[in-house]
This record gives C-alpha cells, sequence and structure tokens, in this order.
C-alpha cells in the first residue's frame, strides 16, 4: 500500500515532477491527471490533493514557482551591478538574466504568462508577474531621473523593452533564433554564442533608450 508521506517535502516533489515533464520531450503535462502524477513520485492521490485542489492548482503553482525565480534571478543580476555603473548596464543586465532563465525553461516560461493571464489566475500568481514588471519599470524610471534615458511615459518604454527580452527569451529558448554553428558544436560553445547573440540585440535595444 502507497504510503501517504513519505516525501520529505510532497509539494515540491509534485511540483519538481510537473516542471520536468512540462520541458521533457514527451508529451508534456496535458495527458496527465492528478493521479498518475501522485503516482508517478510514488504518492497516494489523497496526498497529492492535500497540497493541490486540482490539476489547474498545480500548474497555477509552477507558473508562480517560475516567476519567483525569475524575478529573483533579474534581481540578483541587477543587484551584482554597482549602481556606479549606471541604469543601462543595470537595465541590461535584467534583461540577461531573463533571456538565460528562457533558454533554460523555455515551456515553463510560456506556461507562466499563459497562466498569469487566465481570468480566473491566483492573486499570489498575478503579484508575483506584476513585481516582474516593476522592476523593469523602475530601472527605466530611474534611468530617466539620471538623465540616461529618454523622456517619455517610463511604462510604454518598459514594455518595449519587455518585448523584446520576452521575444528573444521565446525565440532562444525554443530554438529558433541559434547563432549559426556548426551541427557537432559543443554545448558550452552553443550557450556561450547565445549569450553573445542575445548581448547584442539587447545593445540596439539600448541605443533606442539612451537619451540623445
Amino acid at each position: 500500500m502507497t504510503t501517504t508521506y513519505h516525501h520529505g517535502d510532497l509539494k515540491s516533489t509534485l511540483l519538481n515532477y510537473a516542471l520536468q515533464q512540462m520541458e521533457g520531450e514527451g508529451a508534456g503535462l496535458d495527458g496527465l491527471s492528478m493521479r498518475e502524477m501522485a503516482k508517478a513520485v510514488g504518492v497516494s492521490h489523497t496526498a497529492a490533493y492535500r497540497h493541490f485542489a486540482d490539476k489547474q492548482s498545480l500548474l497555477d503553482a509552477v507558473a508562480e514557482e517560475g516567476f519567483t525565480a525569475l524575478l529573483q534571478a533579474s534581481r540578483d543580476a541587477v543587484d551584482a551591478v554597482p549602481a556606479s555603473t549606471g541604469n543601462p548596464a543595470r537595465l541590461l543586465a535584467c534583461g540577461m538574466a531573463y533571456i538565460d532563465f528562457g533558454r533554460q525553461h523555455p515551456r515553463q516560461l510560456a506556461h507562466m504568462f499563459t497562466a498569469a493571464s487566465r481570468a480566473a489566475a491566483p492573486a499570489s500568481l498575478r503579484t508575483v508577474a506584476a513585481q516582474l514588471f516593476d522592476l523593469l519599470t523602475t530601472l527605466v524610471a530611474q534611468g530617466q531621473q539620471q538623465g540616461q534615458f529618454k523622456e517619455g511615459d517610463a511604462r510604454a518604454l518598459a514594455h518595449s523593452c519587455w518585448a523584446m527580452v520576452h521575444g528573444l527569451a521565446l525565440l532562444q529558448g525554443g530554438q529558433l533564433l541559434a547563432p549559426p554553428l556548426p551541427p557537432d558544436a559543443p554545448q558550452a560553445d552553443r550557450t556561450t554564442a547565445a549569450t553573445q547573440q542575445a548581448r547584442n540585440a539587447l545593445e540596439v535595444l539600448m541605443q533606442g533608450l539612451l537619451k540623445a
């Protein structure tokens, strides 16, 4: 008989399993029920339902965890750049962290925004998604205050930045935008080339933001 709580943290175990299935090469989560996922991690479906009311709740949690991780990675990238360097460099670092996340978690990134846009999305999911955009808007506004970025609606400029960064993240994550390397090129070389490709694109964006 399956034990109910032989996992130290069943909630995290279910979240990790769901993410693995989402990013895997197979059919993903579409064909899996909560009962099947509980069985896959070795617990009863009753135990799984103690943490998630249904499959949609689990999917929302996967999205929220993704936003939380992306927000933290973005903040860490910004904090790693000295304030004295200026906001263009900090904004660039934020964008690179976003693209790197998308390259590593392409399906989760796409899922995150699909889940957050649902009318019935949990408030906590909407909140962390909004915090990600708030970080971007703050960086743009600070750059304007310091005379580095052009004048205008900071949120509108931030939307333009977000659109480009998000697009690059999805394109690179889905390997639709890949550097011209030989098919047998090592993964490390591919990662380095993709990073430089993204940086080059964001530097073009930075030029458009800078105050003349």
